[in-house]
């Protein structure tokens, strides 16, 4: 059963909402779940850093999805391809089956912590996306614990995770990655309130720095890190 609300969905303009996962509310004691397109709180907090990245921007560009979500428009993109795990689309994240330079834009929303060889991917990632483009990628919840931890497994009670990330994963980044600027983001979902993290790794400066801008004028909080190296 849906639940009315004064609030509306950014993605699909739903004012409906429902219990999340296992009847779950957010944090904040609202329902989680849109009852439209089926959206939580978290592909609300990234949609509104897509849209203040300015999708308009994306007509010409080709665009790397893994796992299906609706965080962005496929038709906003020239092109635009999805891995989705357990079919025949899927990618390996490890050894991603595609040439260098690929991409304009990659997104990585809750995968990197499902795979062994995390450096592993993130170098593939840096591989497949093109000097001036970007990966979108984010972690559950990097502020939940103190720093990383690693199970050198993947546990079947935390739903397949072979780590749980830390706020550290800024760290990890610059060691696979140290040629690369991190835009570390904060939105926050415009129905729950419930804020998030995610990250923006490109190897140009300027698509660093315009990123920061463009997501500080939508009152997005957004540092800039330069390469480690």
């Amino acid at each position: 059963m849906s639940h009315p609300s004064t609030s509306v969905c950014p993605i699909c303009e739903s004012t409906a909402f429902t219990r999340g996962p296992n009847g779950r509310l957010s944090p904040e004691g609202a329902l989680p779940r849109c009852a439209g397109c089926r959206s939580l709180e978290r592909h609300r907090a990234y949609r509104t850093a897509f849209v203040a990245l300015d999708p308009a921007r994306f007509s010409a560009l080709e665009a790397l999805q893994f796992s299906p979500d609706p965080v962005v428009e496929p038709g906003w993109f020239a092109h635009h391809e999805i891995s989705e795990y357990g079919t025949a689309t899927e990618l390996d994240l490890q050894a991603i089956g595609r040439p260098d330079a690929s991409f304009d834009v990659v997104i990585v929303n809750h995968v990197l912590e499902h795979v062994p060889d995390d450096l592993a991917a993130l170098r593939e990632l840096d591989r497949v996306v093109r000097t001036d483009g970007f990966v979108f990628l984010s972690v559950p919840d990097p502020a939940r614990v103190p720093a990383t931890r690693h199970y050198g497994r993947a546990r079947e009670d935390k739903h397949g995770h072979w780590r749980v990330y830390g706020p550290d994963i800024v760290a990890r980044f610059a060691e696979a990655l140290p040629h690369c600027f991190v835009v570390t983001l904060q939105p926050s979902d415009p129905v729950t309130g419930a804020p998030d993290t995610a990250y923006l790794i490109t190897r140009s400066e300027g698509v660093a720095a315009d990123a920061a801008r463009r997501l500080g004028t939508a009152g997005i909080a957004a540092t800039r890190q330069a390469p480690a190296g």
